[in-house]
Parts: structure tokens; C-alpha cells; sequence
């Protein structure tokens, strides 16, 4: 009852907080110098002298399912729920700038893990050349390096838990170069441990990760799913992305490096691997269309042997009251395949079939989510098919 309470206790003051105009309070130091308090999309904003500002926003995640017996399938650990009412994410964000506003900086808590997710610190004088260092979601898949809480499903694609490498301590070059032009890119070059979350580097082999994104729409898009906007012009990019890492995992999500079906714990620089990825995002008039297409090459340098995965998802979003009056405006619904396999393209395949709905109060900042999925071969197993029903209500504020 506890529980129930606090969720709508937050519902509501979430909806009365974005009722509310945004009218900064203003005042001034003993020095004359101006200090506000704010409340935007990135909730409460304090700024001091022009110099300084920090943007401090909660966001939960209330879930449930109803699956079928013996299901153990999930995106990432942080994904495994137990069929009952459950907080599934509960974070504090922290972020802004200091000294000047192109030394930016943003923190990440999770309660429910104890994590510190992320750590990072940019600096962004010039669009075309940014450095940036800390421990964050490296950008090699779209699905993974935007925010859960800016997703079209519940949760992310079955691909995402044996292709993505997540959250990485580094160093990156990134920019945005030719905006506004047909040529328009978007780059990151970075170094990384290799050994995952809060993890230094034991053995020498670093992660080397490059992406490089054409965006042909003349302008980097905001990374969320869905068009939210129904732009009126189509906007969109299509990415390519290299990694190269040699360490004891073959897989990473939120609690660090682990092993994909079928690998055992491995040896410091056991495992070297070659990942390619190739994306597409495309949205226009309430229509989004999103896809990734991987290949994974594993060299276990102890047993000398070789494996590789290919897999990926194609994934599309719209908004029916564009062409059906009576149809709800804020009500998206969504439709993904996903496919992975190991060695064969026609032999050892998880696949993944997914329907859902999105009803967006106010966007991805508070929207209730509800999805079904079919999959088959869990975990590559023949005739292990189980099936998923979830619901999610997910709220910043």
C-alpha cells in the first residue's frame, strides 16, 4: 500500500510541477552577482553568475509483468524482473556546467542498484571538437547509449544484451561537423579501459571504439525514439560504428563485464574482439523507423578458438492520429524484430517479436508504456520459446 501511495503521490506532483510556468526566481550574492532557481526539462535548475549551473532531476521506473513459466530472458541485468510490482529504476541526475558554460559536467545514481552509472566531464568550446572523460555509455549502439527512459518499448531489444558495451571509464574526441550542409557528420574517437563499469584496466588492452554518423538531414538529431515532434521534414541518420577491446568478457551491461550463453568466466586478455555495427534512424510526420545491424567476432587467445555472432533489430513507431482523427494524439504504437545468431546464419537463432503502445503525458518525461513479446530459442536453446507482458510508467521530474 506504501508503494502504491508513493506512486501516485509522485504522479500527481510530477503533473503539478509542469503545470506550473516556468518562472525563474531571481536574486542577487553580496557581490552583485545573480543567483535563479528554475524548473525546465531537466528539472530544478540553479544558476550563479552566469558561470555556473546545476540541473538536478529524479526519474523512476514502475513496472510489472506476467510472463510464461521458467522465463529468464531480459535485456541486461537490470531488465531481470521477478513478475511482481517492481521499482524497476530510480535515479538521480546531476548536471550543468562550471567556470564556463562550455566545461560541462553530469552525474548518475541509481538507488535501486547502488550504482554510480555514470561520471563525466566535457568540454565544448567548439561544436566541431569536444574532449570529453569520465565513465559513461559509449555510443557504439544507438539503443544502448539512449536513455531507458527514452525508449519506444519498455525495455531494450534481446540484441542489445549480446552486442552493446556500455558503460566504459575513457577518453573521447567527438563533434558535429558541416552543419546545416549535406555532408553533415557526427564522430567519436575514444580509448577505454575495456573491463566495463567502475573497472581499471588489469592487462595492458585497451577498448578503441570510432563511430562516424552522416546525418542526412543536414542537422544531428536529438537522441530519443519515436517522433514525438511529427516533424514535418524527415530527419535521420545512418552510422557506422568499429570496436576493438581484448579482456576477460565477451558482453558488459550495468553491473560490469560478463559472458554471453555458453562462455565461461575468463582469463585476464582471454578474449579478443571485433565489433561492427551499422544503423539507421529515420522519423517523419509520427513515423519512426530505427534498425542495427551487428557482427561479432570472438578469438579466444587461451583455447585458439574462433566464434562469431551477427544479430540486430529493426524497430518502427507511429502516431495513427495523423491519418485517423479519433485516434488518441499523445497514443504511439510500436512494432520490433529482433535477431541473433551464433556462428550459422540459418542455425542457433534467438529471435524476438514485439508489440506495444505509448501513451506520452509529457513525452518521454512521463509516459506509461505497455509491450508484448514472443521469443524464441532463448539463449540459443532449440524449443525454448516463452512469451511477455509488461507495463511501465516512467516519470522525471
Amino acid at each position: 500500500m506504501h508503494k502504491v501511495i508513493l506512486v501516485f503521490g509522485i504522479f500527481f506532483l510530477s503533473n503539478g510541477i509542469w503545470a506550473q510556468k516556468n518562472n525563474p526566481v531571481s536574486v542577487k550574492d553580496s557581490t552583485n552577482k545573480p543567483i535563479s532557481l528554475s524548473y525546465g526539462n531537466k528539472g530544478w535548475e540553479f544558476a550563479y553568475d552566469q558561470k555556473f549551473l546545476m540541473q538536478l532531476q529524479w526519474r523512476m521506473q514502475f513496472r510489472t509483468e506476467f510472463h510464461s513459466e521458467d522465463i529468464r530472458f531480459f535485456v541486461d541485468e537490470e531488465d531481470a524482473t521477478d513478475g511482481s510490482f517492481n521499482i524497476q529504476r530510480a535515479r538521480l541526475k546531476v548536471g550543468g556546467y562550471a567556470y564556463q558554460k562550455y566545461i560541462k559536467y553530469f552525474l548518475e545514481y541509481d538507488f535501486p542498484s547502488k550504482y554510480l552509472l555514470n561520471w563525466e566531464f566535457t568540454i565544448a568550446k567548439f561544436k566541431a571538437l569536444q574532449f570529453k572523460l569520465g565513465q559513461w555509455k559509449i555510443q557504439y549502439n544507438t539503443e544502448r547509449y539512449i536513455s531507458s527512459g527514452k525508449q519506444q518499448f519498455v525495455d531494450r531489444s534481446i540484441a542489445n544484451r549480446f552486442f552493446t558495451y556500455d558503460r566504459q571509464i575513457g577518453i573521447l574526441l567527438k563533434g558535429d561537423i558541416f552543419t546545416g550542409k549535406i555532408a553533415s557528420s557526427s564522430y567519436n574517437i575514444g580509448i577505454f579501459n575495456g573491463n566495463g563499469r567502475m573497472a581499471k584496466n588489469d592487462d595492458g588492452k585497451f577498448l578503441y571504439f570510432f563511430r562516424y554518423q552522416w546525418n542526412f538531414s543536414r542537422n544531428p538529431m536529438k537522441m530519443a525514439f519515436g517522433d514525438l515532434k511529427k516533424l514535418s521534414k524527415p530527419e535521420g541518420f545512418i552510422a557506422f560504428a568499429y570496436a576493438r577491446n581484448q579482456s576477460a568478457y565477451t558482453r558488459f551491461s550495468s553491473d560490469g563485464g560478463g559472458q554471453l550463453p555458453g562462455y565461461n568466466p575468463g582469463e585476464a586478455a582471454q578474449y579478443l574482439i571485433n565489433q561492427y555495427n551499422i544503423e539507421l534512424m529515420f522519423k517523419y510526420q509520427g513515423f519512426s523507423l530505427t534498425s542495427e545491424n551487428h557482427l561479432k567476432k570472438i578469438d579466444d587467445q587461451i583455447r585458439l578458438e574462433k566464434t562469431q555472432l551477427y544479430g540486430g533489430y529493426v524497430m518502427a513507431g507511429y502516431f495513427w492520429n495523423k491519418i485517423i482523427s479519433f485516434f488518441p494524439e499523445k497514443l504511439e504504437t510500436t512494432a520490433r524484430f529482433a535477431l541473433v545468431n551464433n556462428q550459422d546464419v540459418f542455425n542457433d537463432q534467438i529471435k524476438e517479436y514485439s508489440i506495444g503502445l505509448n501513451y506520452f503525458f509529457k513525452g518521454h518525461l512521463n509516459k506509461l508504456t505497455f509491450d508484448f513479446s514472443y521469443i524464441e530459442n532463448q539463449d540459443f536453446i532449440a524449443d525454448e520459446d516463452n512469451f511477455r507482458f509488461r507495463l511501465q510508467w516512467d516519470v522525471s521530474f
